[in-house]
């Protein structure tokens, strides 16, 4: 790897491991597109997947006291779950094109009417219906591309959702998919010594910068906290359009 190479790599998950500590999501969608510039689309999304995986563990150690919010959200997680399982065996067979379309228009569906679609109740049908597909189809998501906060995290933004509940809940989601991934990849031979050592490798920025974010986040009222994941959704949103458009 060039020393600018291994720059860039330190810097971007720096910024992804910040975003992730402050808000529960953005990590993949920061890092996926820096690696892919340096080792190519597929080995990054492989590569992605072990600093996710020991980032929302620390996020799920740190807020432990919280987990109880989980109760409320098991069919999402497990529809994620099994979004992810099929996500993993799909990956080089998806249009993401597609998918990117798809995506953007449900953000902005539920940045603009999300708390009309899913209503004031969390517990209503709707919301018990929209729930579990909203969670695997961003399993299929993060599966196939490792991003799947822009439709997760939208979704539960539109809930108006306490911010270290968010988080958690953005964690416990992702952590499973991640753990699925893991899986899935090595089974599939895509861990190769070389991804094995860059995804390790990329766990120091990603981790110091997490912190950081988990110490900025404490220091964020609620209102704040929503107009910081408003950005971050937006920015993801023509991050990712820009990805499968623009390259």
């Amino acid at each position: 790897m060039e020393p600018a190479d291994l720059l860039t790599l330190i810097v971007g998950l720096a910024f992804a491991g910040f975003a992730k500590g402050t808000t529960g999501m953005g990590l993949p969608l920061v890092a996926t597109p820096i690696l892919a510039g340096i080792f190519g689309p597929k080995a990054a999304v492989v590569i992605v997947t072990i600093p996710i995986f020991a980032a929302n563990s620390v996020l799920l150690i740190q807020g432990w006291k919280r987990l109880n919010v989980l109760r409320g959200v098991v069919p999402i997680i497990g529809a994620s779950a099994v979004g992810t399982m099929l996500g993993v065996n799909l990956l080089a067979l998806l249009d993401q094109r597609t998918f990117a379309i798809l995506i953007a228009l449900m953000v902005v569906v539920f940045l603009a009417r999300g708390d009309r679609l899913i209503g004031d109740d969390p517990g209503a049908t709707r919301a018990r219906v929209l729930g579990p597909v909203v969670g695997f189809v961003g399993g299929l998501l993060q599966g196939t591309t490792s991003i799947a906060s822009p439709l997760i995290g939208s979704f539960f933004h539109a809930r108006k959702m306490d911010r270290h509940a968010y988080v958690i809940v953005l964690a416990a989601i992702f952590e499973l998919n991640a753990v699925i991934q893991l899986v899935g990849y090595s089974l599939l031979g895509l861990y190769t010594p070389d991804i094995l050592a860059i995804g390790l490798l990329g766990l120091v920025p990603t981790l110091l910068a997490l912190m950081v974010g988990i110490y900025f986040r404490a220091r964020l009222d609620q209102r704040r906290f929503r107009q910081l994941i408003v950005v971050l959704l937006v920015l993801s949103v023509a991050n990712l359009l820009w990805r499968s458009f623009g390259g």
